[in-house]
């Protein structure tokens, strides 16, 4: 510690240069500056650079410590605007989804001009461990009325069960008594929906039977309304065959519907193509 205090006026000497050189440095400005200038430049800027960070270091700790409300105020502007963005962006999200769903909505109803369309929401879901029944905001205000099939671009839903000046209830597929006149797509045989069958690793289905005895039925057959019972228009997907019956008889196959009823949130309401059943 004597040895440094003995070169102190070494040390004091070298802090002045280094000063001189920061000083030189800062005054430069933009004018032409000449090869000695240029090496008092090239070795002051380590030294700036220290320096800036080292001030904008003792400003934050001087607002932190004399002003620790205006730091608080900052954070709290800070969290606002990113919630903010973060609502925004799940706003677009649902809306672009949204928008989504309705373009397949309106593509279906666009390849179908002979038929009549009342577009509703699901605002309700039957309680029971199957959805089997969906509540609509649309009733006979709106042009609604029983027996009337409801559909998505996926295929069939249901139809209505009742029905209200504001509201209607849906009988879905997955309820036991559904019945809907269908056939085979692969071969035309026609045949009856309704009912519900559990398969031994628990997938729910419903049953397909009444076809005539020789039809070819097999897994992977994709099933549709026949039209007959003039309340779903011919054509319209019901779901595909995953298992057959060759031992009771009591049904010839088990159809997975294709809709999603768990997830539905705009659906179609179609007027009977003909008298209703």
């Amino acid at each position: 510690m004597r040895k440094l205090w003995r070169n102190r006026p070494l040390w004091i000497s070298a802090a002045l240069f280094v000063l001189c050189l920061v000083l030189a440095a800062s005054t430069m400005g933009d004018k032409t500056i000449t090869y000695t200038e240029g090496l008092f430049r090239t070795a002051a800027q380590p030294v700036q650079t220290w320096l800036s960070h080292a001030q904008s270091e003792v400003r934050g700790f001087l607002i932190r410590v004399f002003n620790p409300s205006e730091l608080e105020k900052e954070n709290e502007e800070l969290k606002k605007k990113l919630n903010e963005q973060a609502a925004a962006l799940a706003f677009y999200e649902d809306t672009a989804r949204e928008n989504a769903r309705l373009t397949e909505l309106l593509n279906f109803t666009d390849a179908n001009p002979k038929l009549r369309f009342l577009t509703a929401e699901v605002i309700g879901r039957g309680t029971n461990p199957y959805i089997d029944t969906l509540t609509l905001n649309i009733g006979t205000r709106h042009g609604a009325s029983e027996k009337m099939a409801v559909i998505t671009s996926d295929g069939v839903i249901g139809r209505v069960s009742e029905i209200g000046p504001t509201w209607c209830r849906v009988r879905t597929l997955s309820n036991d008594d559904m019945r809907i006149s269908v056939m085979v797509q692969r071969t035309r045989d026609e045949g009856m929906y309704g009912g519900l069958h559990a398969l031994p690793d628990g997938t729910l289905g419903g049953k397909l039977y009444y076809l005539p005895d020789n039809a070819d039925i097999r897994i992977g057959d994709v099933i549709v309304t026949s039209g007959l019972d003039e309340v779903f228009p011919k054509g319209l997907l019901i779901g595909k065959v995953i298992a057959l019956d060759e031992n009771t008889g009591a049904f010839d196959a088990i159809v997975q519907w294709d809709a999603d009823l768990d997830h539905l949130e705009e659906v179609l309401v179609i007027a009977p193509v003909g008298g209703a059943s």
